[in-house]
């Protein structure tokens, strides 16, 4: 019989499940009654859990402990996978990557550690849970790690600890998963789900690495930067350019100059080791440097590399769940987004993939052949993986030490000290030492207090920090001789003082002697819980918000911001359109960014799905089915209702697309000069506004009652191109038509980190107003004030805007 025994890890309070007698390893098949892949099936999770807690009983390969509960409430699990021997001394090999990673220990005991130690790779599936095949791959995964017994197997497991994440989101694998089961064999078999396959974030769960927001991405942090500071970090996604079957490292132009460049060709070492291995086992189709760029910091697999670790992505075609397809290379592009032919062999896509059947199974095969590419590469280089990641340690607290900058300072006195302590509160999570003055000290030629927040820039991890504390400069790298800048894959800017609203002064050089004794490391940071006040005497509002079935993330950070500030509201469906009464129920209704097609038509059958994709994301078109009672949007009858709701003295809040709605509809008496500029006839596009996702300066009308609290200047986050002007004489700019702006563009110098084209359009310009519109009012924005929960600098204006 089996026996069970439970092993601690102190670090997690957690317990790790192996047992002392072992039976037979059971298939994948034999525990879900189905291979992985099979067509038209997919494992839920509690299938996928029990699988590996089935392995955990039945072999000394692997240990298996809960590090953490989804936001709904789910275990989530690792697999430690290696040598039974390994597996004794995990808290060993934890203590040697720990010390190497964070340069604490001298150069010749770090290659004596390097010896020892084991190379530490992480490999996590199913964060896009509508990326199917990742989760459905885990099972085989470490079914093959267990049971494989060739030379390469037993190499990789003496020489690697695998840390194998089954499944990184079971709320939303289990969402998908219920929802196919419910459609497959019927009309709605390819619908889209209709709501969020994440709380609060949806596709965005892999935008919020360094703002860490939500309870899975922390969960992951800690393991990550706390505890196991794993060598390789492997997240594995399911959307490449159609028709490539898998995208592997190297990424896309621009890097980001805070990347150690030894990491980036550690990272496109790893690339070639996982494409040379495909070409061996005769897989067409794997493209590289298109699309996914090394620009942008936020992502699981961009983070990790700048805390000098190996972040690689890979990118598996995927299909409708798990239902298969054939494909003719008549259904293919000529050429990829950046000119490369599809059916022609390429430098970065060596063997193209020319059609057939692809379904779930072969998307698994791949993913299996990059896992053990990057297993054995691993394992190969077992001891230079370890030294290589003190010696980058060591290279970041040299570089540091020597100044420009040699530190940033927050000093307590704060516009916003809460945003302060937040701020500092997730650098600290990710892994940035803080340090907190006990005694006044000169820097810069000034004199700053007890209490300054000290973050050295000698610190392993300096990179990370520089990144998120440095403007962003976004190149503009041409796609061809006189072509258009080339776009970035996400956003362009994130610099997290600007976003927050944090007054962070850089220190270029060493500060004078005696002045470590002032410092001393500080505890773990707690902000202050977040709270908005209502004035004294006033009712607490009644808010709704507009959740479309169309799972807008948008929306999905409007709720986040909402329930993080303790706010009760309801959230509307198309159906409480239909009825008067529930509108005239709330003060204010929300509208979370979406455009005016897209809240009144909703999804509608036979529409092409997917024309939202990422530059570079150029998949064939599927057609949507959706059910019945998920199609559509408010409708006209809605919008009448809506119309009405205000002019009987309701407020409505449109954020960014969504104020096309009431300005063409209603209508109100703004122009959108962004919109206008760019359909002119005649139009360049160096003469329309374009702004990818960066942080520019804006004023604020600091006497508005929408202004109270806020400064005169700030930074505001914006991700395409909305501006107002009035459409209205002076004269009549009054009463139940006025319009006031709230919140101005700057009149110069507007980026402020990122990238703009085409400022002058917008130069000067409102970016908030409030205008009146019959007894009620509409305040529109031309920004996203709650971006991703990562811009604390504008939340007060949206709060505002439901309260005031």
């Amino acid at each position: 019989m089996i026996v069970r025994f439970f092993m601690r890890f102190s670090r997690y309070g957690l317990a790790a499940l192996t047992c002392a007698v072992f039976g037979a390893v059971p298939t994948p098949k034999e525990h879900l009654g189905f291979a992985p892949g099979d067509d038209y099936k997919l494992a839920d999770y509690a299938q996928i859990s029990g699988y590996f807690q089935k392995l955990a009983r039945s072999s000394d390969r692997i240990k298996l402990a809960e590090f953490g509960r989804s936001s709904l409430g789910k275990p989530t699990y690792v697999a430690f996978i290696s040598a039974p021997e390994n597996l004794k001394k995990l808290d060993r090999y934890r203590d040697i990557s720990r010390r190497l990673a964070l340069g604490q220990a001298s150069a010749e005991e770090a290659r004596a550690l390097s010896e020892e130690g084991k190379a530490v790779v992480w490999i996590d599936s199913g964060l896009h849970a509508s990326e199917v095949a990742t989760a459905q791959h885990s099972p085989e995964l470490a079914y093959r790690m267990l049971t494989g017994e060739s030379a390469l197997f037993e190499t990789i497991r003496r020489n690697v600890i695998l840390m194998q994440v089954p499944v990184i989101n079971p709320d939303g694998l289990d969402w998908i998963v219920n929802w196919y089961r419910e459609n497959v064999g019927t009309p709605y078999e390819s619908a889209p789900l209709p709501w969020l396959y994440q709380k609060y974030a949806g596709h965005d769960n892999n935008r919020d690495w360094f703002m860490l927001n939500l309870v899975e991405t922390r969960n992951v942090t800690r393991l990550l930067f706390h505890e196991w500071f794993p060598q390789i970090v492997y997240n594995q996604h399911q959307a490449p350019a159609f028709p490539a079957r898998t995208f592997v490292p190297p990424y896309a132009e621009p890097l980001n100059p805070h990347i150690p460049a030894a990491v980036m060709e550690g990272i496109n070492l790893i690339g070639s080791a996982i494409k040379e291995r495909f070409a061996r086992e005769n897989k067409p189709g794997i493209l590289s440097y298109h699309g996914y760029d090394a620009w942008w910091n936020g992502g699981l697999r961009s983070v990790p590399a700048f805390h000098n670790m190996h972040g690689i992505l890979t990118e598996t075609a995927l299909n409708s769940y798990g239902t298969p397809r054939v494909y003719s290379p008549s259904e293919f592009p000529a050429s990829f987004a950046n000119g490369i032919p599809t059916k022609e062999p390429s430098v970065f896509y060596q063997r193209p993939w020319m059609g057939g059947k692809w379904g779930t199974r072969d998307a698994i095969e791949y993913m299996l052949t990059a896992d053990f590419a990057i297993l054995q590469l691993a394992a190969e280089r077992r001891a230079d993986y370890l030294l290589k990641s003190f010696q980058l340690a060591q290279a970041s607290i040299a570089a540091g030490g020597r100044g420009k900058p040699f530190a940033y300072l927050v000093p307590p006195d704060q516009f916003d000290r809460a945003a302060a302590l937040e701020m500092l509160e997730r650098l600290q999570f990710a892994g940035v030492i803080v340090k907190r003055a006990q005694a006044p000290f000169q820097a810069n030629g000034k004199t700053f207090p007890e209490g300054t927040y000290v973050m050295p820039a000698a610190q392993p991890f300096r990179p990370y920090l520089m990144d998120l504390m440095e403007p962003q400069k976004y190149p503009e790298l041409k796609t061809a001789v006189g072509g258009s800048t080339k776009r970035p894959y996400d956003i362009a800017g994130w610099t997290l003082p600007m976003s927050m609203g944090v007054m962070v002064e850089r220190v270029e050089d060493p500060f004078e002697a005696g002045f470590d004794a002032k410092l001393r490391d500080e505890a773990p940071i707690q902000p202050p819980t977040p709270q908005y006040s209502v004035r004294a005497g006033g009712r607490q509002p009644k808010i709704a918000l507009y959740e479309p079935y169309t799972a807008n993330m948008d929306q999905g950070w409007t709720q986040w911001l909402l329930d993080r500030y303790r706010i009760p509201h309801t959230l509307l469906h198309n159906a409480d359109f239909s009825a008067d009464k529930t509108l005239q129920g709330f003060d204010t209704v929300i509208l979370a960014s979406q455009t005016a097609t897209s809240i009144l038509h909703g999804t509608r059958d036979g529409e092409f799905a997917g024309d939202g994709q990422r530059a570079g994301e150029d998949r064939i078109r599927t057609v949507a089915v959706q059910r019945p009672q998920y199609t559509g949007g408010i409708g006209l009858s809605g919008l009448a209702r809506l119309h009405k709701y205000v002019q009987d003295g309701g407020t409505l809040v449109a954020l960014d697309n969504a104020t096309e709605l009431p300005i063409q509809f209603f209508p109100l008496p703004v122009r959108n000069v962004a919109r206008a500029a760019a359909v002119a006839e005649g139009s360049t596009a160096a003469a329309q506004f374009y702004s990818p996702g960066s942080l520019l300066r804006m004023t604020v009308d600091t006497a508005h009652p929408l202004a109270a609290g806020m400064p005169k200047d700030i930074v505001a986050f914006s991700s395409g191109g909305h501006a107002f002007d009035l459409n209205i004489g002076a004269a009549y700019n009054k009463g139940e038509r006025e319009v006031r702006t709230v919140v101005r563009f700057a009149t110069s110098n507007l980026l402020a980190s990122g990238w703009v084209s085409g400022e002058r359009v917008v130069l000067g310009k409102a970016a908030m107003l409030e205008a009146r519109h019959g007894k009620g009012r509409v305040v529109l924005f031309g920004f996203r004030p709650q971006f991703r929960g990562q811009t604390h600098a504008t939340f007060r204006l949206l709060l505002n805007a439901i309260y005031q």
